[in-house]
């Protein structure tokens, strides 16, 4: 009897969109979760990588040889010799545009008033804040101090800060603030500015943080342009495109009385005409690029509409990030287990094989962790707690294997 020989693997890659913190580590959470499932190769194998705005960070790291699980590490502790993912380095308050700015002001006041005096009844509010706007900051917070912690993160050895030393392709996602055009960093003639401050300028989010400056343009949040693009991945050969996505908005319909969104005022109104806004542009691009390419598979990972943690969590909030991994890890996990039979068809044509063992077993492992916060690190990042029972011992092993296996595949410079 002559054996069919195994199809030989497609091209691969991951695509990663926005959403702010919470986004990012639900991506994480997800992540760890597909990297479980995976057989014989891990979710650092893909051949392309694709990200925007918070996922530009994710994909970035990924590419860079740093599996989900080290990454989880680094959002909850110092690792392997590298520092902790802090809220400092991610809300840098942009005190030197405030200071800048401020010899504005007295100015934009005067302004202000003189237009209140002249137009009276007639000044709209909007008016008024377009004429004190000139005196106000161009962001909130700065990305200085993520871009010099993404910088040492990327510059470490084994590792690189330039698109064209990955070992994979790697693609970072911005707005021309000047042009309004999507620019794509790893591609060029964008592929000489360095990683760190490509994921700066795509996770720029407008008004939240100022401009990005890369070379003579100023750069915003990819995710003006689309919270994915899975063109991009398509256009360099891509025929199985793994995407996450983990803004969705909320179904509310069977509130009860009093609980409707507008009841709950403006914040949940603006959460879920932003969510529909990303969700609607995403489903748009899905459905035109599986209509130009039929024959590329596209697994679209996503919350479920009526999960009330990931709306109630608020995008860019940091101090629940191990409960968003957590959620997203489980949530994942028993979507990939209820539709096991479909992925693994559907992997299979293209040379891709899964198992459900380590998943499964993680999930049980959840379920006995229970609300006890050290044992849930224990399971989603063993790297961080190095714990001497064999599980733990088991998943730490490999996951510093893992390391060395990069770092000897790397082409000597």
């Amino acid at each position: 009897m002559s054996i069919l020989p195994s199809p030989q693997r497609s091209k691969t890659a991951l695509v990663l969109a926005g959403g702010g913190v919470a986004g990012a580590v639900y991506e994480v959470g997800a992540l760890c979760a597909i990297d479980d499932l995976l057989d014989q190769i891990s979710i650092n194998d893909m051949d392309i990588y694709v990200g925007t705005s918070a996922g530009a960070l994710v994909a970035s790291c990924l590419a860079n040889g740093f599996s989900p699980r080290t990454l989880l590490a680094l959002i909850d502790n110092s690792v392997l010799g590298i520092e902790q993912l802090s809220p400092h380095h991610v809300y840098a308050f942009n005190l030197p545009d405030v200071l800048r700015r401020s010899v504005r002001l007295p100015a934009a006041l005067l302004a202000t008033l003189r237009r209140i005096f002249q137009e009276g009844q007639h000044a709209s509010l909007l008016d008024l804040l377009e004429t004190l706007a000139i005196g106000l900051p161009t962001g909130l917070y700065d990305t200085a101090t993520l871009e010099q912690y993404l910088r040492n993160l990327f510059t470490r050895s084994g590792h690189s800060n330039d698109f064209r030393n990955l070992p994979h392709e790697l693609a970072i996602i911005a707005t021309d603030l000047d042009n309004g055009q999507r620019a794509i960093f790893g591609h060029p003639p964008l592929d000489s500015v360095p990683i760190s401050l490509a994921v700066c300028a795509s996770a720029a989010v407008p008004l939240f943080y100022q401009p990005v400056r890369a070379g003579s343009s100023d750069y915003l949040d990819g995710g003006i342009r689309g919270t994915v693009s899975l063109d991009v991945a398509i256009d360099r050969g891509a025929e199985l495109i793994i995407c996450i996505n983990p803004m969705v908005p909320f179904d509310n319909s069977h509130h009860t009385i009093g609980a409707s969104l507008g009841e709950q005022g403006l914040s949940h109104i603006g959460n879920q005409v932003f969510r529909t806004f990303v969700h609607a542009g995403l489903h748009y691009h899905l459905k035109q690029v599986q209509r130009r390419h039929p024959n590329v598979d596209i697994l679209l990972i996503e919350p479920r509409h009526d999960d009330p943690l990931m709306f109630a969590e608020n995008a860019m909030r940091y101090h629940t990030r191990m409960t968003i991994a957590r959620h997203g890890f489980e949530t994942v996990a028993q979507h990939l287990t209820e539709q096991y039979d479909h992925y693994r068809t559907l992997l299979a044509r293209h040379g891709v094989r899964i198992h459900a063992g380590r998943m499964q077993q993680a999930l049980e492992d959840l379920r006995r962790a229970g609300n006890d916060i050290q044992a849930v690190r224990t399971v989603l990042s063993p790297v961080s707690t190095l714990q001497a029972n064999s599980t733990d011992l088991a998943h730490t092993l490999a996951e510093l294997d893992r390391l060395l296996d990069q770092l000897e595949r790397k082409p000597a410079a």
